[in-house]
């Protein structure tokens, strides 16, 4: 049975329309295949924090030289990084905050790219180890055009998928929130209606 993780970034709860979204496709997902659902709700996940000298220092130190100090400060994304390369497909949902995605969503991001558990290093070069995954996307924002100069969500978010190996990538993406909410829901849930499950 294959496994979904979907990964929520807004701090809001039941007004959060990304939220929203992705019960929605997850539903559909769901519907489409039995899998097993885990999720990771990273405003509220005690494993997701900024990290400190001992933490980046323990990256870096092979496993048998580590201090305990150091064991501990990478536990958590230990647990993250091999979660997230165990799973077969993953749901995003995504609010642009400021440009960009939220500040919890890049911490994770720094905690599950890990060398020898989604990435490795080439001659010169990272190479991803989770091919043959796909990746759904939700973004929403309340007026930033999508695909436009100021977007920086999709294509962060594309690089560090490829980058991890991830190229099987959907974005469902929902502008304009602040002004036609109404028709932009109406859209995006056209959108994952309309999505080509595989």
């Amino acid at each position: 049975m294959k496994t979904l993780l979907r990964i929520d970034s807004s701090p809001r709860t039941k007004t959060s329309i990304t939220r929203q979204l992705a019960d929605i496709l997850q539903e559909r997902l769901e519907n489409e295949s039995s899998k097993t659902v885990q999720k990771r709700d990273l405003y509220y996940d005690e494993l997701v924090t900024f990290g400190n000298e001992d933490r980046i220092n323990g990256y870096f130190t092979p496993e048998e030289q580590q201090t305990d100090i150091q064991k501990t400060a990478i536990a958590g994304s230990n647990t993250l990084a091999t979660e997230f390369a165990q799973a077969d497909e993953y749901l995003f949902a995504v609010p642009m905050y400021n440009f960009n995605v939220s500040a919890a969503l890049k911490a994770y991001i720094d905690l599950i790219s890990r060398v020898g558990i989604t990435f490795k290093y080439g001659e010169g070069f990272p190479i991803g180890l989770l091919e043959n995954k796909k990746a759904y996307v939700i973004i929403a924002t309340g007026g930033t055009p999508l695909d436009s100069d100021y977007d920086f969500v999709t294509p962060y978010l594309r690089v560090f998928l490829n980058f991890v190996g991830i190229t099987d990538i959907e974005f469902i993406k929902v502008a304009s929130t602040n002004t036609n909410l109404e028709q932009s829901l109406i859209d995006a849930k056209a959108a994952i209606n309309n999505l080509k499950i595989s």
